[in-house]
């Protein structure tokens, strides 16, 4: 055959690897909101038959066939990007379906379900002890998994490409040193003594959960979240996107009334559209979701900070949240802005500051290279961690829960993933250098609720070309460069070592 015909084998397969893909992500919407605990034994046996036939799609002779064809030719100097785009993906698919051994796989899978459990029964008992066999028992399969997929590559770099694609792990570790440093020098900076930064309990009252839910729910479909696309679902603990079909995206958030809820829908909001604004060409070929990592947690990210904790932002927003919070009318709106831009460093991520989250991400990903390059065992893990955070942050975790069990990643099959939160404030730093060229004036729209021309430079620049390019490639396309953490540290500084002493972030 030629190379139509291999092609439409290509685009075959790709069509029946996502359909999968939908079903595992109802699974993971479903697992999360409403799966009672009785169902949670059979429905891991139901997906782990799910994962097993997506994986058997590239085991027949046709898949062989094609992956021949393409891996033996310089498929890379195909002229158009969306069947380079389909090649690729088919090329790297089909290496980590076909080199997956089965019978770990398999032995994962079972595992998860007493993973979690054990995770969650850790969490409520607040000791690391409880989890730790269990978790030693994840690390030791996934690096057998990924000892198969790139035999003579180390197993954390096969892990993390398989979350990042076409990622360079020693380039990664580089750029966070850079970050590292450069958010240190920027906290030696900045003045953390409570008494001499803006006073912020106004922000943990709790506003009714009705108003605030439909608050937020407000600010996210008004910056671009399409209620035809996806609805709100506020039965989870962590919230996230699910990503069913080209025009069906679903935030889960966790009903409550804090003002954070705020940020989370529009952290979430992002990823939605991103994973929702392929184009036509994009959609047909079932390249739709957008980049997965690092590049999704880019788009997610730009939207809750460089939107959503704007001054601009806030100057449209805040008569319309003391509207409908009437308390808020006695706070003044530079002060309810400083608060929600608040530097403190804090043991939970997920609750982090923008100058301090990067640290969070970098830690974890380091802990994860470590454990796999054999530096730290299971049962060391808790004291790194511990350690980590005294040394980067200055803070200690309160217990096991607040500190090494606070995340579900390990429990919840994302070993390899921390590296994407930190990935995305770097590229972020790098979008908006490139989105400030062609639009300086942008955040003048968004002091007037106008998020038109933002989000046609981000459907055009970014959310077009769905998964049609890797990360790297993206970044490449925007930029012109490689990776590069210091824009998004220029941004930092800019933001929070402003040069009019009265308008900085802290004072």
């Amino acid at each position: 055959m030629g190379y139509q015909e291999q092609l439409a084998v290509v685009k075959e397969l790709n069509h029946a690897f996502r359909c999968y893909k939908s079903i595992e992500s109802l699974f993971e919407l479903d697992q999360w909101s409403a799966l009672p605990p009785e169902g949670a034994a059979y429905r891991q046996q139901v997906g782990s038959f799910v994962a097993d036939q997506k994986n058997a799609l590239f085991t027949s002779p046709g898949a062989a066939e094609a992956f021949a064809y393409f891996s033996g030719g310089d498929w890379q100097t195909i002229d158009s990007d969306l069947e380079r785009g389909l090649v690729r993906l088919f090329l790297f698919r089909y290496r980590n379906a076909v080199r997956m051994p089965r019978k770990v796989l398999e032995q994962y899978n079972l595992l998860r379900v007493t993973l979690m459990q054990k995770w969650q029964e850790a969490r409520k008992q607040q000791d690391y002890h409880i989890f730790r066999p269990w978790l030693e028992q994840a690390f030791q399969l996934k690096k057998q998994i990924a000892e198969k997929i790139e035999p003579g590559q180390p197993a954390f770099d096969t892990l993390v490409g398989m979350t990042d694609e076409g990622l360079d792990c020693r380039e990664v570790s580089g750029q966070f040193t850079v970050l590292k440093q450069g958010i240190r020098q920027l906290l030696e900076k900045l003045p953390l003594d409570a008494q001499n930064s803006p006073a912020d309990d106004f922000l943990e009252q709790q506003e009714n959960p009705d108003r605030m839910e439909a608050f937020a729910h407000q600010l996210a479909y008004e910056s671009g979240y399409d209620p035809q696309k996806g609805h709100f679902n506020d039965q989870v603990v962590h919230g996230f996107t699910s990503f069913l079909g080209p025009r069906d995206s679903r935030i889960s958030t966790y009903r409550n009334g804090s003002i954070a809820l705020i940020f989370t829908c529009m952290h979430e909001a992002g990823h939605a559209m991103y994973a929702t604004g392929g184009n036509a060409e994009v959609n047909g070929s079932d390249l739709w979701g957008g980049i997965e990592g690092g590049f999704h947690e880019a788009m997610s990210r730009l939207n809750e900070n460089m939107v959503a904790r704007s001054r601009g932002y806030w100057e449209h927003y805040y008569p319309l949240l003391q509207q409908v919070f009437p308390r808020y009318k006695e706070v003044a709106e530079e002060t309810f802005y400083r608060a929600v831009n608040r530097v403190k460093p804090s043991p939970r991520r997920i609750s982090a500051d923008e100058v301090t989250y990067s640290l969070h991400a970098i830690l974890r990903f380091e802990l994860e290279r470590d454990v796999f390059a054999g530096k730290i065992k299971a049962e060391e893990l808790r004291d790194a961690w511990n350690e980590g955070y005294r040394t980067w942050l200055g803070v200690e975790p309160a217990n096991d829960t607040e500190g090494i069990l606070q995340d579900m990643h390990w429990a919840g099959d994302y070993i390899g993933y921390f590296q994407s939160y930190a990935l995305g404030n770097i590229y972020d730093g790098q979008i908006l250098e490139r989105l400030q060229q062609d639009l300086p004036d942008y955040e003048k729209d968004l002091s007037q609720g106008n998020f038109a021309r933002l989000n046609q430079w981000l459907d055009g620049h970014i959310r077009q070309y769905g998964c049609m390019f890797t990360g790297t490639e993206m970044l490449q396309r925007l930029t012109g460069k490689g990776l590069d953490a210091r824009p998004f540290l220029r941004y930092l500084e800019k933001k929070y070592l402003f040069n009019e002493p009265d308008r900085r972030i802290l004072t």
